[in-house]
């Protein structure tokens, strides 16, 4: 199964549809979304709308949270109270804080920040956290999905894979990747696309027989 990784869209549509006319092109036979719909963008219904129409598997990311939390949205300039759909709030309502899926005889987990937190920043400049390690212990995944970052991810360990696309979203101001990820659930191949460009900007190495 080819499946496109998507993350933290923060109610960018543009972006977002984008990424989603990109995804078919590449044929992928589903689409899963590490979160983080709404936030600095100025399309957080839209983004919601086309997540929820398109069935996408998502998972809550922090500015999810903190928006039913607090009624309101995080954008560059601070909180701000925003009039969201009713059918909107009742989606980021119902939003998981995991899930997990089966794919090719593969087991994968979806959060947001890391398995603890939905604000615990893995990145592959420091170490893993204890969270994942952790993760590894308790769970019988493979593959352990992520986001919140921005900023694209592979990481092989002898215990799993861990993988985050990137942030689709294009909004002046916030650190972004702007990229989406395809993963080939078979052998595990990801590779990194530019929304932009549709250019493929990393291809993983992977030992198909090791791996």
């Amino acid at each position: 199964m080819r499946l496109g990784l998507i993350a933290d869209i923060h109610g960018d549509m543009r972006a977002l549809e984008a990424t989603l006319a990109r995804l078919d092109e590449l044929g992928v036979d589903r689409v899963v979304c590490m979160g983080d719909l709404v936030g600095y963008g100025s399309e957080p219904d839209a983004a919601v709308a086309a997540i929820r129409d398109r069935g996408i598997p998502c998972v809550r990311g922090n500015h999810d949270r903190w928006a039913v939390e607090k009624r309101q949205l995080l954008g560059l300039r601070g909180w701000r109270t925003t009039e969201l759909r009713d059918d909107t709030w009742e989606f980021l309502e119902r939003l998981p804080p995991s899930l997990r899926l089966e794919c090719d005889g593969r087991i994968l987990e979806l959060h947001h920040g890391s398995p603890a937190s939905d604000t615990e920043y893995v990145t592959s400049y420091k170490p893993l956290p204890a969270s994942v390690e952790g993760f590894w212990d308790r769970s019988d995944a493979q593959v352990l999905l992520l986001g919140h970052t921005h900023i694209p991810m592979i990481e092989r360990g002898p215990r799993g894979t861990v993988i985050n696309p990137g942030s689709t979203m294009g909004v002046p101001g916030v650190q972004t990747s702007y990229t989406f990820a395809v993963l080939e659930t078979e052998d595990l191949a990801v590779r990194i696309y530019e929304v932009r460009t549709g250019r493929e900007i990393r291809r993983d190495p992977i030992d198909l027989n090791g791996g």
